[in-house]
């Protein structure tokens, strides 16, 4: 995205008065409307997004203090409650539901700090899925290329803002549902550590492993959106990330991955002065735990909502997994959770010697739309629909806040994606690395996708 569309130009062009509120909405809409051949919104929300800039137009000229993303415009998953609208969650037979009686804590974050809502986005129906790829709804379609994924499950947020429709959007991650499609898409996602925000009206997936996280076009909006989402708390963000020692996670990783993939992750520890390869046994042993993990709580909130008397709405393959879940032992739960304790501890012990670890977001490049499976560089097999989030599962199950950082790799025509993974509580050590890595070029995707409103 062009650097005048970032939340903080945005802001100051809002606050100096060279752009209304309503003015920068109505451009939004307008691209909004562009995007949707991306498959992007499940409802574009003209009347909320100009009553808000009314009011923030108003605010501004009677000289009244300006909170800290005062006419900003943002999307939402359609897995966030938005007052006086029915919650999708991708699923097109909630659309009969009753509207949201109030919203979500995280959107009400975001608009108490005065930003603007543009749209509600689609996602995997149910958050079950890791493509943007709906049987209700269609698939998602990826800026770069739209024969190719976007990623789930926060596929529309991810399109909007790679699109150029708005700067800053909210998505959920279980497993890798931010970072997945940050990556495929070339913009930036932050999963907080699991806990740091509240998921109070986000429909639940896995409720001991869900986060609710910004995703931005590049890393100070996101930064920004983060304190926004904490309350206007303010994180030190350390500079001279050179200084940083750096852990790269190679065993368990890098030989699922791609060479493109692999070599984003070496581009961006080399930036580092100090960077080590760590090699951790068991890796595949915490997918497993994460797996089993996602499937009991998912199918057990499915349960406590409805499913029973609701499976005829869900698409096959949902219902399948919802039947799978429900079908797996309580000693089998019992044992991941346990197992989970065992690598959380693993992992936090590694923090003792070094300040972040590096390791990929996504196995290779965004897939075509429809790909059951890919035959990569060196003839491994790849299955998108289940693969996807192979690299993110086991930084879930440890519960470490992780920002996600485009890189654009030479040779490579479409965005990958790098995690930088912080200790417990250690947002703001990622997202300084991730402010510094943009400044240097190191991080972002440079070409840009044609705008939505075809400028």
């Amino acid at each position: 995205m062009a650097s005048e569309r970032s939340a903080a130009a945005i802001r100051d062009a809002f606050l100096s008065g060279r752009r209304s509120a309503v003015q920068i909405a109505e451009d939004c809409l307008a691209r909004a409307m562009a995007a949707q051949r991306f498959n992007v919104f499940s409802r574009v929300l003209e009347t909320e997004a100009l009553a808000a800039a009314r009011a923030l137009d108003r605010r501004l000229a009677a000289g009244l203090a300006m909170p800290a993303l005062a006419g900003v415009p943002f999307v939402a998953k359609n897995l966030f409650d938005l007052r006086g609208h029915p919650t999708l969650a991708g699923a097109a037979p909630r659309q009969a539901d009753a509207p949201a009686a109030r919203d979500a804590a995280v959107l009400r974050a975001l608009l108490d700090a005065g930003a603007v809502p543009i749209g509600l986005t689609h996602m995997d129906e149910y958050a079950c899925g890791a493509t943007g790829e709906n049987v209700i709804g269609g698939a998602v379609r990826n800026p770069w290329d739209p024969s190719r994924i976007t990623g789930g499950s926060s596929a529309g947020t991810a399109a909007a803002i790679a699109a150029g429709v708005v700067p800053l959007g909210l998505g959920s991650d279980t497993n890798g549902s931010i970072r997945a499609p940050a990556a495929f898409c070339g913009i930036w996602g932050l999963r907080p550590g699991t806990g740091r925000l509240s998921t109070q009206g986000c429909f639940p997936y896995a409720e001991s492993l869900d986060a609710a996280g910004p995703m931005a076009a590049d890393a100070g909006s996101l930064a920004l959106a983060w304190r926004a989402l904490r309350g206007g708390a303010s994180d030190a963000l350390v500079s001279g990330h050179g200084r940083l020692r750096i852990g790269v996670l190679r065993a368990g990783f890098a030989e699922h991955a791609e060479p493109q993939a692999w070599n984003a992750v070496l581009r961006v520890a080399a930036a580092f002065t100090s960077a080590r390869m760590i090699d951790l046994p068991d890796v595949d042993r915490a997918r497993d735990a994460a797996s089993i993990i996602s499937a009991y709580e998912v199918a057990r909130n499915h349960l406590r909502h409805g499913f029973a008397g609701r499976h005829a709405g869900y698409s096959a393959m949902v219902r399948q997994r919802m039947l799978a879940g429900l079908a797996l032992p309580d000693d089998w739960y019992r044992t991941a959770q346990a197992w989970r304790r065992v690598w959380r501890a693993r992992m936090q012990t590694l923090f003792q010697d070094v300040d972040l670890l590096l390791t990929c977001a996504t196995p290779y490049a965004a897939p075509p739309v429809g790909a059951e499976r890919l035959v990569g560089e060196q003839g491994r097999i790849y299955a998108p629909r289940a693969d996807a989030g192979h690299m993110t599962r086991p930084v879930s199950l440890a519960g470490l806040p992780v920002v996600a950082a485009p890189v654009a790799v030479p040779g490579a025509d479409m965005p990958l994606g790098v995690q930088l993974i912080g200790p417990p509580g250690g947002e703001a050590p990622g997202l300084a690395a991730a402010m510094r890595l943009e400044e240097e070029g190191v991080c972002g995707f440079p070409a840009q996708p044609r705008p939505a409103d075809g400028r």
